[in-house]
């Protein structure tokens, strides 16, 4: 993460280039960094994203996890999501079970007054 304002020799001129925070950046965690960094791990990496239709889940790992859990609170309800990467790919949902039930495509249909869902999907 780049800071955009990096610290000195100026920042803390009483302990100049050798100081504990030379060369630190000041402002990542004053700028929103880390909510973006959030939304981009959780949204983007893990692909668990609030849809209209419900919530989507479309990961993009790296080949080498064997998958992930994971829980998000969505339109009032807990969702548990377990991906299973057997074939060690970067994308692609196989399939996905919803409560035990195929559900075509990787969006979990929104119902409504239902407050919890268990997710499995398979990729590959």
């Amino acid at each position: 993460v780049y800071g955009q304002m990096i610290g000195g020799k100026d920042a803390g001129s009483d302990i100049g280039q050798t100081g504990k925070n030379f060369g630190q950046g000041k402002n990542s965690w004053l700028t929103g960094t880390a909510a973006w960094n959030m939304v981009a791990i959780s949204q983007y990496i893990l692909g668990i994203q609030p849809d209209f239709d419900g919530l989507k889940v479309d990961p993009s790992i790296p080949a080498a996890w064997d998958g992930f859990t994971a829980t998000r609170l969505f339109r009032g309800a807990k969702y548990n999501i377990t991906i299973k990467n057997p074939s060690h790919v970067c994308k692609g949902v196989k399939s996905m079970l919803v409560d035990g039930k195929a559900v075509e495509g990787c969006v979990v249909p929104y119902v409504e007054g239902k407050k919890e869902f268990n997710v499995e999907i398979t990729l590959g």
